[in-house]
């Protein structure tokens, strides 16, 4: 019995050195490098509930017309039917605004980016990001035990 108590502590253990464990840090490297690589998924993963709902409620607005949408979007080098944008994701739809050339070339060059040290302060955490020279605060949330960037700093992007 003493054996399989410790081998279960030391898989818990692993877990949450492996995965869901992230730090404020690496949250904040994790979205940047989703932005770069045009990763949805990955954004979306950093994301707290707040700003998933935000990027919902514009879906429901882009669902509302998909033709028109998917007219809109040629102007932006998106190539998307209209089935397609009634069926969108915001991890979908995060990716080919990323991966867009006409927006791509709008956005700044995240390879510079230099994330700091976190300070935490209970469910929440402040990270700095440096881009450009410029410094700004970005906000997380701690949600079901992981960090997840806030609301209100998709702004900074």
């Amino acid at each position: 019995m003493k054996k399989f108590a410790l081998a279960l502590v030391a898989i818990l253990v692993l877990a949450v050195a492996c995965g869901g464990g992230e730090t404020p840090e690496q949250v904040v490297n994790k979205l940047f490098s989703g932005v770069q690589n045009g990763d949805g998924d990955a954004v979306v993963s950093c994301l707290s509930a707040e700003a998933l709902a935000g990027i919902d409620e514009g879906l429901v607005e882009i669902k509302a017309n998909p033709e028109e949408t998917a007219g809109m979007a040629v102007m932006f080098g998106i190539e998307i039917t209209a089935d397609e944008v009634a069926n969108l994701t915001a991890a979908r739809a995060i990716s080919l605004l990323l991966t867009s050339e006409m927006l791509a070339a709008e956005m700044p060059d995240f390879s510079t980016v230099v994330v700091g040290t976190a300070v935490i302060d209970g469910e929440t955490a402040t990270v700095p990001v440096t881009m450009d020279g410029e410094t700004e605060d970005m906000e997380l949330v701690l949600e079901d035990g992981s960090w997840k960037i806030g609301g209100d700093d998709m702004g900074f992007m």
